[in-house]
C-alpha cells in the first residue's frame, strides 16, 4: 500500500467521522441506540470500503492487510466511533476468511449489510476473551451447538456468530445465523457504551461447520494477534485525540489571570503525554508490521497491547486532571475517553498478562 493510498484512506475515514461522528452523536448512539451507529457503519463500508480492506483480493477484498486496518482503527479511535469495526471487520471476518467461509457471506459483511461477532473458546492465553464453553455434535447429518458466553463484543448488533466449539476434544469453527431457533442474545451493562457487549446462549442451535486451512488453534491465535495489533492502533488514535483535547483546554482555560497551560505542572503533564504517545505509536507500528509479515517475534503484539493500554489509561487520567472538576462531569468529553481507556485495558487481556507473554515469548528470562 503506497503512502498516498494510506493518506487517502485515513482522510476518507476521518471525513466520514467528522460528518457523522460528533461527540453529541456518539453520546446519543451509545446511550440510546445500543452503541451501534448503523448509518455510520453503512457509510464506512459502502463508501470507504473499510469492511473489505482486510479481505484477500480473490474474495472481493482490497487485500491490504493489517497496516490498512490499523489506519482505519486509528481514525475510529480518535472519535470513539460506535461501530463494530474491531468485532466484525477485523476479528470475525479474519476468522471467516481463514476458515473458508463462502464468498457470498463475506461480501455481505464487506458491504456492511451484515455484522458478525466472534465467540472464541478454549486455551489461547488471552483471558479477557469471551469466557465460554460450547459443545458441537452431529445429529441427522446436521451440526448442533449448545453453550453460553459472556462479554461478546458487539454481540447485540450481530447477524452472524463465528463460534469456536469443541468436537471430540478439539476446537472447530462454526457459523451461526443469529435468527436461528435457540439463539438468545442479551445486552450487558458495560462501562463504555460505545463498545457494547452481550451474553449469548445457544440451545441446540443449527450451525455450519467451516473448513480451516491448517490447524484451528494456529488460525485462532493469528486472528487474535492481528486483532490485538489493530486494537493498539485504535488506542493510539484515542490517545492522540486526548492530547489534542487536553492541550487545547490548557491554552484556553484561564486561572489567576493566565492560561493554565503556562503553569509548569500542566506543561509537564502534557509533555509526558506526548512522550508516552510516541512510545505507544512505535509499539503499535511494530505489532502491525508483525501482523502483516509474521515471524518469530510475535511478542511484539503483546508488547503493543500492554504499552498502548497503559499509555491510553495514563493519558485519559491526565486529561481529567487537566480539566479539573469539569473533567468528571457527564457533559465533558474526558469521561468518554476514560471509559474507553479502562475498557480497552482489559479487552483481550490485561497489560500484566501481556507483559508475561512478552517475557516468555521473547525469552527474557
Amino acid at each position: 500500500m503506497s503512502l498516498d493510498e494510506r493518506q487517502e484512506l485515513g482522510q476518507a475515514v476521518r471525513a466520514a467521522c467528522a460528518r457523522l461522528c460528533s461527540e453529541e452523536r456518539v453520546r446519543r448512539v451509545a446511550y440510546e441506540c445500543g452503541g451501534f451507529d448503523a448509518e455510520l457503519w453503512t457509510v464506512l463500508c459502502g463508501q470507504v470500503g473499510v469492511g473489505a480492506i482486510g479481505m484477500p483480493e480473490d474474495l472481493g477484498g482490497a487485500g491490504f492487510g493489517a497496516s490498512a486496518l490499523a489506519i482505519v482503527a486509528h481514525e475510529l479511535g480518535r472519535t470513539l466511533a460506535p461501530v463494530p469495526f474491531l468485532a466484525s471487520a477485523v476479528l470475525a471476518t479474519g476468522l471467516l476468511v481463514e476458515a473458508g467461509a463462502s464468498p457470498a457471506r463475506l461480501e455481505q459483511l464487506a458491504e456492511g449489510k451484515r455484522v458478525a461477532a466472534a465467540v472464541i473458546t478454549g486455551d489461547g492465553g488471552f483471558s479477557a476473551r469471551p469466557g465460554a464453553t460450547f459443545e458441537a455434535r452431529q445429529r441427522s447429518g446436521e451440526w448442533r451447538i449448545d453453550g453460553k458466553a459472556r462479554h461478546v463484543l458487539h454481540g447485540t448488533a450481530a447477524d452472524d456468530l463465528v463460534v469456536v466449539a469443541m468436537v471430540d476434544g478439539k476446537r472447530a469453527i462454526f457459523l451461526i445465523d443469529t435468527s436461528a431457533a435457540g439463539v438468545v442474545i442479551e445486552p450487558e451493562e458495560v462501562l463504555d457504551s460505545t463498545r457494547p457487549m452481550a451474553s449469548i446462549a445457544l440451545c441446540d442451535v443449527a450451525a455450519e461447520e467451516l473448513t480451516a486451512n491448517g490447524p484451528v488453534d494456529g488460525l485462532i491465535d493469528r486472528c487474535l494477534r492481528r486483532a490485538l495489533a489493530v486494537l493498539s492502533a485504535e488506542q493510539v488514535g484515542a490517545c492522540e485525540r486526548i492530547l489534542e483535547i487536553a492541550t487545547e483546554y490548557a491554552r484556553t482555560r484561564e486561572q489567576f489571570g493566565r492560561p493554565i497551560g503556562s503553569f509548569q505542572a500542566i506543561k509537564h503533564r502534557c509533555a509526558d503525554m506526548l512522550v508516552e504517545l510516541e512510545f505507544a505509536r512505535s509499539a503499535s507500528q511494530a505489532a502491525v508490521e508483525w501482523a502483516d509479515g509474521g515471524g518469530d517475534d510475535s511478542w511484539r503484539v503483546s508488547m503493543a497491547k500492554a504499552v498502548c493500554s497503559e499509555v491510553l489509561r495514563n493519558a485519559a487520567h491526565s486529561n481529567m486532571q487537566i480539566h479539573g472538576g469539569i473533567g468528571f462531569t457527564w457533559e465533558g468529553s474526558a469521561g468518554l475517553y476514560m471509559k474507553r481507556a479502562r475498557t480497552d485495558e482489559v479487552l483481550f487481556g490485561l497489560p500484566g498478562e501481556h507483559w508475561d507473554r512478552v517475557a516468555t515469548e521473547a525469552k527474557l528470562f
